[in-house]
């Protein structure tokens, strides 16, 4: 019979101790999963709260002449509500699929606050007709803009 109890006894704070390992395993998975979902909701929260457009006249990009190439000028219009990185390291532009070099990139302003209109020019060349420029921000927020030259 002690020895029954004994066996018993054994079987229970085993299963007490694989539970309690179950549980603390749990835990620690739990705490990782809502860190990992508060990250993804400030990610998220950034990339809801900033938006930009360009806002040139597609018809009519202003540009000048760098001796074989051309400096366009396009204006981007931060519309969302919080301010956000400007500076030819912080954007990535592509016309027609291109990627245009950061040393081909200039800004007139280092942080585009809501509501402000930055200047973005772009050296490069192209032909005489219809081009896409997208401009990426550093957070994947973009917007593609179509215009003739």
């Amino acid at each position: 019979m002690a020895g029954e109890s004994a066996a018993h006894m054994i079987l229970f704070i085993a299963a007490i101790l694989i539970a309690s390992s179950v549980s603390a395993v749990m835990i620690v998975t739990i705490e990782k999963m809502s860190i990992e979902i508060k990250n993804q909701g400030d990610y998220i929260s950034n990339v809801l709260s900033t938006n930009f457009e360009i806002v040139n006249d597609p018809e009519l990009i202003p540009n000048t002449t760098l001796g074989t190439s051309k400096v366009y000028t396009f204006y981007i219009k931060n519309i969302g509500t919080t301010s956000f990185p400007f500076t030819n390291d912080s954007l990535t532009v592509l016309i027609d699929g291109v990627i245009i070099p950061e040393q081909n990139i200039t800004t007139n302003v280092p942080i585009l606050n809501p509501g402000d209109v930055g200047e973005l020019n772009v050296v490069t060349t192209l032909n005489p007709g219809n081009h896409r420029i997208t401009v990426i921000l550093y957070n994947g927020v973009s917007d593609t803009f179509e215009f003739s030259t």
